[in-house]
């Protein structure tokens, strides 16, 4: 009888220790924060910061090259020293920073990840709104660099502590089925920490949605999802009633989120599609915008 009053204690004392560490573990754990924020020339654009709260730093983007001391600033009072710098794509609303960055402060970023754009077939299909200038730019600083490293679509890698998953990179599907090669092979990253989840959906346009949810079907659903092209065009309705998420972050400023009459922007009404799906709207005008990602 004794012999089985001690082994009860000592599975209960067991039970308060797996407890204990459990507790302990999530209050030693980092805490991450992801931020958006606006663009200084006042046009559409992409940048944003993830942080943890024992210094790690992940760039996404950065917007356009007339933002660029703005970026550096960010990263100046952030400690100085990039862990990651994620591209979606080479645009130069997305891409621009950084190159103008680049020269100053390659010693101060540890890795680059892109999407691998294909230059040929990106040079055949060029569109008005297309600046190969800014990639030709980048292909050469990274040509005398070793810190570059490609994603493609299924890649499943942890950078900081957190889970980032490819949902979508450039690849021939894309080359052979859109003419705007820039945008379409946009990197679309699923990050997770314990418990939450946010898309970077990059400028992801709408004919690449059905790829992307037939081939990620459990990926879709998120706390919190970059809404893609700004917002404006995009990717598709049903793809956002999936991802269904808490918070929705349009890359925009006023003007394309409350255009004048008679503008064709498509921004008013997928704010209206993500307030119906009962999602909080971040935008420049409140910028920065930061979200704790538990």
């Amino acid at each position: 009888m004794r012999r089985h009053k001690n082994w009860i204690i000592a599975v209960a004392v067991l039970a308060v220790m797996a407890v204990a560490l459990v507790v302990l573990r999530s209050i030693l754990a980092p805490h991450y924060y992801i931020t958006q924020y606006a663009d200084d020339t006042g046009i559409q654009a992409m940048f944003y910061t993830i942080e943890s709260d024992r210094g790690d730093l992940i760039v996404i983007d950065g917007g356009n090259a007339g933002n660029a001391y703005y970026v550096r600033s960010v990263i100046e009072e952030k400690g100085g020293h990039v862990d990651a710098w994620v591209l979606t794509h080479p645009h130069p609303d997305h891409i621009g920073a950084f190159n103008i960055l680049w020269d100053g402060m390659q010693d101060k970023i540890d890795v680059i990840y892109a999407s691998e754009i294909d230059y040929t077939a990106y040079y055949r299909k060029a569109q008005e709104w297309d600046d190969i200038a800014s990639y030709d730019t980048f292909l050469n600083y990274m040509s005398e660099s070793d810190k570059l490293v490609y994603l493609h679509t299924g890649d499943d890698l942890k950078i900081c502590g957190l889970r980032f998953k490819v949902l979508h990179s450039y690849e021939d599907f894309v080359d052979e089925t859109s003419n705007d090669i820039c945008n379409n092979g946009s990197l679309m990253l699923r990050v997770t920490n314990q418990k939450e989840s946010m898309l970077f959906c990059g400028d992801i346009g709408v004919g690449m949605s059905e790829k992307i949810m037939s081939q990620f079907p459990e990926d879709i659903k998120c706390d919190y999802i970059q809404m893609g092209h700004h917002g404006n065009g995009g990717l598709s309705e049903a793809f956002y009633r999936e991802a269904a998420p808490r918070a929705a972050f349009f890359d925009a400023p006023e003007w394309l989120m409350n255009p004048e009459e008679g503008k064709s922007y498509t921004t008013p009404e997928n704010r209206q599609l993500m307030e119906s799906l009962g999602a909080e709207i971040y935008y420049f005008a409140t910028a920065p915008n930061r979200i704790e990602l538990n």
